[in-house]
């Protein structure tokens, strides 16, 4: 039997797994007068339908593994695995190992391509002829064990080809969100800013979605013109990213504390990227007494 020819470390943007900006990114604070009012994808984490047998074998693998170390299991992602599976036919194809061949994007675009919401993630390929010398293979790399018992994860797509009784393999694992619409997203935040308000003693906050604030968000890059606020008679306005709605930026804690606070409008624009990540919403809030 042969042992795997080669195994190749996690692809980075920065050298490592794939990091990108989850919460609070860059952020911009107005003061302003106040202005004259005016109108204004996961399955569970045991068998995956659509799996192959050596997917499968590989993703319990992963999970028991886990198990051992005391990690969560990883759910089964059905977006990844459609990922792992394309990128496996290039292995094959090429009859070598790569993150990247040529005319084929990152593994963060191909990723967000299937349509995965994901925060942070990394790639394991390899090469052998049976799924267990696979597994043995990487959890004897100790860059590839790593990705395995990263406790950062929490999905994983398995895809596995086959060529001339060679399996080339694709691991892809993720820290995935929920796949929230940007009314969703908006609905969610503003229960955690107001639950954060009242575990405080806080009175909560009337809010309310703001098409000129929506405007914004799909256009700000990280400051907010003093514009935003015209028609919400707002002392502040403050520009943030997010892409879990109940994980608030240390920035908010000031406005969370505020007991002045009545009012706040908000913009929500779902907006992915390679900077802030394929689970970014920007967000636009401005506050008013």
């Amino acid at each position: 039997m042969r042992q795997l020819a080669h195994l190749a470390l996690v692809l980075a943007l920065l050298g490592g797994t794939i990091i990108l900006a989850q919460n609070g990114g860059p952020s911009s604070q107005d003061r302003t007068d106040p202005a004259p009012p005016s109108g204004s994808g996961s399955s569970s984490s045991g068998t995956a339908s659509s799996a192959s047998a050596p997917e499968q074998q590989l993703f319990d693998l992963l999970n028991l593994e886990r198990e051992k170390a005391g990690l969560n299991h990883l759910q089964w992602d059905e977006r990844l695995a459609r990922a792992a599976r394309k990128h496996s036919r290039l292995l094959a194809s090429h009859r070598d190992l790569a993150h990247q061949f040529p005319n084929e994007p990152a593994i963060a675009e191909r990723l967000a391509a299937a349509g995965a919401r994901f925060t942070v993630a990394a790639e394991n390929v390899a090469t052998a002829e049976t799924s267990q010398v696979v597994h043995m293979a990487l959890m004897a790399s100790p860059g590839h064990r790593a990705n395995i018992l990263d406790p950062r994860y929490n999905a994983a797509g398995v895809g596995v080809m086959e060529r001339n009784g060679q399996l080339f393999v694709t691991q892809d694992f993720a820290r995935t969100t929920r796949p929230y619409t940007e009314a969703e997203f908006r609905e969610a935040f503003i229960a955690a800013f107001n639950r954060a308000r009242a575990s405080t003693g806080t009175i909560v906050i009337d809010a309310h979605a703001d098409s000129n604030l929506h405007s914004v968000a799909c256009s700000t890059q990280g400051s907010t013109p003093v514009l935003a606020a015209a028609g919400f008679n707002a002392a502040e306005v403050v520009t943030f990213t997010l892409s879990e709605p109940d994980k608030l930026p240390d920035q908010l804690m000031q406005y969370v504390r505020d007991a002045r606070l009545r009012r706040m409008g908000l913009g929500v624009c779902f907006r992915p990227s390679a900077k802030y990540g394929y689970a970014n919403f920007w967000v636009v809030a401005a506050f008013g007494e």
